[in-house]
């Protein structure tokens, strides 16, 4: 295991990639936030709409889980297509689907149709991601990923600071499906940066890459086996962090508090606003952190607060306790959450081999969002059968995991050796 170290840039590469850059700003800051605000604006909706059709807590989830095995769809594809076709091919795609199946949310009769149009936006949002990410581990130092990534991320809660609130007023004036109209607007409005900034550059990169993949690079592509097992439990690490993600990362602490506590959009909306202005500045302290300090020592703390905000949750479900507790003792999960964003990311980057890095990221992509889709699924079938807290309790288990092979099974990849 100590033999994977972080690679170097490609050579390839005019310059290598710098976390506090215009082009980092214009080409991957910018976009996100401006993708991260069309979904703030459409969050609060969300539950709001999957209720609307008088369906159970557990069916009512499929909004979430829909997204979720959409991302995780769209994680192996993602990859393939980024070697086949290039990055910047992906990364112009993505905001083009997820604009499209905004648009027809609107228009949405029956909860299975939206359930599809869920699942194709989230295999958009993959494609999105996956081709940003694919990016920072080609062109950008082991000392910069961390904040090229944590700070990519961080600019999703800056979208979310207005567009949650903004989203339920909108729904409370025009209608649940409103705010999927302004999502697929601003999805649009993502792609004027790639577009104008980074067309030249980024096109005639990738085909460069291309050929020589083909030419060059083909004798020697890496197997699945040489991928995946001296890397193992890296991979255990992607898995249990997406299971250990669900009510967070997956938004059904917003599901829950519509059931629980019966909120409505608005009230959602300032919640979800709240929990953003929380995590903005942890997000990008984190980033830093990874970069100063390490992966570990940014990590094991964070999910090792994620496994205790869960337990209290727990908690405060079994206790039935009070809507001002829910409030709190939301605040911290979101906030622990916030420190480990964008981590798991990093670490991919770190230890993907570069004669595949597209289909290992996709593998890696894919075993993190097998564990993000299957976490509110498991979250769901544990209400239903149980109750609230006993779903916690399992994703605080989770985050144990993580924090446990960290400790003892996974190397620090920060710094090249």
């Amino acid at each position: 295991m100590n033999m994977i170290s972080s690679p170097p840039p490609e050579s390839g590469a005019q310059k290598p990639q710098t976390a506090l850059s215009w082009s980092a700003f214009f080409v991957t800051y910018l976009p996100a936030l401006v993708i991260a605000l069309g979904a703030g604006v459409a969050l609060p909706a969300v539950p709001t709409l999957a209720k609307s059709f008088d369906v159970s807590f557990g069916v009512a989830s499929g909004v979430v889980t829909a997204f979720l095995v959409g991302n995780f769809a769209a994680t192996i594809p993602s990859g393939w297509m980024i070697d086949r076709f290039g990055i910047r091919w992906v990364a112009i795609s993505a905001p083009l689907l997820t604009s499209a199946t905004a648009f027809l949310v609107y228009f949405a009769h029956s909860f299975p149709e939206l359930l599809a149009l869920r699942f194709f936006n989230g295999f958009a949002a993959q494609m999105w991601v996956m081709g940003r990410i694919a990016t920072i581990s080609r062109d950008a130092e082991p000392g910069e990923r961390g904040k090229l990534i944590s700070w990519m991320f961080g600019m999703d809660n800056t979208g979310r600071l207005a567009g949650p609130a903004l989203g339920g007023m909108i729904a409370s004036e025009w209608g649940t499906g409103a705010p999927f109209l302004a999502y697929g607007a601003l999805a649009l409005l993502a792609l004027v940066p790639a577009l104008t900034i980074a067309r030249e550059k980024n096109e005639l990169r990738d085909k460069s890459r291309a050929e020589k993949a083909q030419s060059r690079d083909a004798p020697r592509k890496m197997s699945m086996r040489e991928m995946i097992l001296p890397r193992l439990p890296f991979f255990g690490v992607a898995l249990f962090a997406g299971l250990s993600r669900g009510p967070v990362g997956a938004d059904l602490l917003h599901l829950y508090a519509a059931f629980a506590y019966h909120l409505g959009p608005r009230e959602i909306g300032f919640l979800a606003t709240g929990g953003a202005v929380i995590s903005w500045p942890i997000g990008f302290i984190a980033g830093w952190i990874l970069d100063r300090f390490g992966r570990k020592r940014t990590m094991v703390p964070g999910f090792g607060g994620v496994a205790i905000s869960m337990i209290l949750l727990a908690i405060s479900a079994f206790m039935e306790l009070s809507y001002g507790w829910y409030v709190a003792l939301f605040f911290v999960a979101v906030a622990t959450q916030a420190l480990t964003g964008g981590s798991v990311q990093t670490v991919g980057t770190d230890v993907a081999p570069p004669q595949a890095r597209g289909t290992f990221l996709g593998l890696w992509r894919f075993t993190g969002q097998g564990g993000g889709a299957l976490s509110p699924i498991i979250f769901a079938v544990l209400v239903e059968q149980f109750n609230y807290g006993s779903a916690f309790l399992f994703t605080a288990g989770c985050a144990t995991v993580v924090a446990s092979l960290l400790v003892f099974y996974v190397p620090e990849t920060g710094k090249r050796k």
